[in-house]
């Protein structure tokens, strides 16, 4: 199944890019690999690697005034090098803004021309034309250089979450934790709705119940159980489906592989069974030799919840 791109509210960016939010207390700013709309007021920028460019210009100005300009976030006049990394990337930057633009956030694209840059030599400070890339100094009373902010107030210690616990596979058992530890991603089997395990990843084909029960007694260990999930189990996911799917996109944002819930008539395989039919979440009556969606669950066997 193909993964799609994006959710109602979450928008994977591609590198170089990472969406910069801001603590409106504290001004850090928190990089993340996409874009949640849910959250679009606390947008501050877009940072390439650790240099945040705000979404917006300030007064185009002469040069002691550009110095003056901060704000919470300390963004500050940028160096011609951050500039000169601005303008290799400039089109991306854009793409990024405009897409802001369509969802009501206020954002700004470069414009072409004269960039004020912090460096400066007598009376003369060095510009970047973001038209071209060239830098060249002129008079630092002239008042028509624009001006972009860059910040590095990163936060270094912010935890990264999903919104819901995610479920790895650890040493042969299921281990459950809110922080995503990028450093174990390839650990991570599935996220925890309501007291179950589902798998972050969908079956790539339709399949036979039969085909699915022996499937997971195959992946199935001592320590751990893989099995269809009862019908009565997808009421949780039902309520809270696109929610779900927005924590299995920012983790598809992270190059974890996931797949989404899909929005369909919910034939999902269950263990909800009767003589030679399953029951899906609608109590219809498939049979059971007919292929469907497959969505596996897990458990440990001989442990309870065990936290990281």
């Amino acid at each position: 199944m193909e993964n799609q791109k994006h959710t109602n509210l979450i928008w994977p960016v591609q590198e170089p890019f990472k969406i910069a939010y801001r603590d409106p207390l504290t001004g850090f700013l928190s990089l993340l690999p996409y874009i949640d709309l849910q959250w679009k007021i606390k947008i501050w920028g877009i940072a390439i690697g650790q240099m945040v460019f705000k979404l917006t210009h300030e007064a185009g100005t002469d040069w002691n005034t550009a110095m003056t300009y901060t704000d919470l976030c300390r963004g500050a006049v940028p160096s011609t090098s951050d500039l000169d990394i601005a303008f290799a990337h400039k089109s991306g930057f854009d793409e990024l803004i405009t897409f802001l633009k369509s969802k009501n956030v206020a954002a700004e694209t470069w414009n072409g021309g004269w960039y004020w840059s912090n460096e400066d030599t007598g009376d003369e400070a060095t510009v970047v034309d973001m038209a071209d890339g060239k830098a060249e100094l002129i008079q630092k009373r002239i008042k028509n250089g624009y001006v972009r902010l860059v910040s590095r107030r990163i936060a270094s210690d912010k935890h990264l979450t999903v919104r819901y616990p995610l479920v790895y596979l650890d040493e042969g058992l299921f281990k459950v934790s809110y922080d995503l530890d990028l450093s174990k991603k390839d650990q991570i089997w599935g996220i925890q709705l309501g007291k179950k395990y589902f798998c972050l990843r969908q079956e790539p084909e339709a399949q036979t119940w039969y085909q699915a029960v022996e499937k997971a007694q195959k992946m199935s260990t001592d320590l751990v159980r893989i099995c269809l999930p009862k019908k009565e189990m997808f009421e949780e996911l039902i309520k809270y489906r696109d929610s779900a799917n927005d924590a299995l996109m920012k983790l598809q944002a992270y190059g974890i592989e996931t797949d989404l819930w899909e929005d369909k008539s919910w034939k999902y395989l269950t263990s909800s069974e009767y003589l030679d039919h399953y029951v899906t979440w609608w109590h219809e009556m498939i049979p059971k030799d007919k292929p469907e969606p497959c969505r596996f669950i897990g458990e440990n066997r001989k442990h309870g919840t065990i936290l990281i």
